[in-house]
């Protein structure tokens, strides 16, 4: 998830230097795409409560061992990220991907529109 996150604010910062465009039609799909994961995430987080929560699992060495491994692999522990983090890191990478193919729209526009004004000179 970590790489995923990086690599989007690498796209994003790309966008924002100017060195990515792309068409508003060939953004569109990506768009799209992006759009539907955010609103099945933001449906995953009513959902998210219940895993935050211990298990009852009894009061047993082994009861109380597995509902605190449960939690961890949740909100993260040792050596695991956890699910709702790694959510977390998904929904930025997602937020991220798509404001830099926004600004590679415009980006686009742009070069798009100074083509078009050098071509009128002539």
């Amino acid at each position: 998830m970590q790489a995923m996150a990086s690599s989007m604010r690498g796209l994003k910062q790309a966008a924002e230097s100017g060195s990515f465009a792309i068409s508003e039609s060939g953004a569109q799909a990506y768009i799209k795409a992006i759009e539907a994961a955010q609103f099945d995430l933001t449906d995953l987080d009513s959902k998210i409560a219940l895993i935050r929560q211990e298990t009852k699992l009894g009061t047993s060495p082994d009861g109380r061992a597995m509902s605190r491994y449960n939690v961890d692999s949740a909100l993260g522990g040792t050596g695991t990220t956890g699910i709702i983090p790694a959510i977390d890191q998904l929904k930025t990478a997602l937020e991220d991907a798509k404001t830099a193919l926004q600004k590679a729209i415009e980006n686009y526009r742009e070069v798009d529109d100074n083509a078009a004004n050098t071509y009128k000179h002539y």
